[in-house]
């Protein structure tokens, strides 16, 4: 068992022992006690609601509103997320890779003014799903060891979407994606460049599928 450093709650002792169920037990008292998760307190179903608001993209009053937790600790809480899911992308990803792009938002009620003027300037009235939408786009990369990276991006086309790719995966590594036409070229950039067919009703050709990258585009969406 992993010896921890903490301060038990009993005696003010600085090392643990990790126990059963998350608990951890003094080596001096041997008073056992659930440790907090960076420093807050909230109860399992607490966490699985937070993060539920949080993946579908949810602002801070929402979520406060949904799962009854004070903002304080939900502005905590998703904080520590976020330096959680940071450190667990990898600098570089290699091996068999997806990379598709996705659209976020776009319901009227949640815009800004501003934002509803330059919508319709650039796209009219009606927002369309898909690409030359008024929606948020966001461009992802997943390994297919479960690793995955998503940025939000201006737009969909190759000066907007292959600078990332170059930085985020390593060269020499194969990429499945659809034939949108941003990705034209990228065989010259180094990789193994496997392509399906979205359009002919194509979605796997054995291994080359982006089937994760769209599963985690759908829980993204919160859908």
């Amino acid at each position: 068992m992993a010896m921890y450093r903490a301060k038990c709650k009993k005696c003010s002792g600085k090392k643990f022992w990790q126990v059963r169920r998350g608990k951890l037990r003094c080596k001096n008292c041997l008073y056992e006690f659930k440790p907090r998760l960076g420093g807050i307190s909230l109860t399992r179903y607490q966490w699985k609601a937070l993060l539920k608001w949080f993946l579908r993209c949810q602002s801070i009053n929402t979520i406060v509103e949904e799962t009854k937790i004070s903002e304080y600790k939900v502005l905590k809480a998703l904080n520590l997320i976020r330096q959680i899911m940071a450190k667990d992308i990898p600098d570089v990803f290699e091996g068999i890779v997806e990379v598709d792009e996705t659209y976020l938002g776009g319901q009227k009620k949640n815009k800004r003014k501003s934002q509803l003027r330059k919508d319709k300037e650039a796209y009219g009235k009606e927002s369309k799903r898909g690409f030359g939408t008024a929606k948020q786009p966001v461009f992802g990369i997943l390994a297919r060891n479960g690793k995955v990276f998503a940025e939000l991006v201006d737009d969909t086309e190759a000066r907007d979407l292959i600078p990332i790719i170059t930085k985020k995966v390593k060269s020499g590594t194969r990429i499945c994606l659809d034939a949108w036409r941003a990705y034209t070229g990228l065989a010259t950039k180094g990789y193994v460049h496997r392509t399906v067919e979205h359009q002919k009703k194509e979605y796997t050709k054995g291994r080359n599928h982006i089937n994760g990258l769209e599963g985690f585009g759908v829980i993204l969406k919160g859908n």
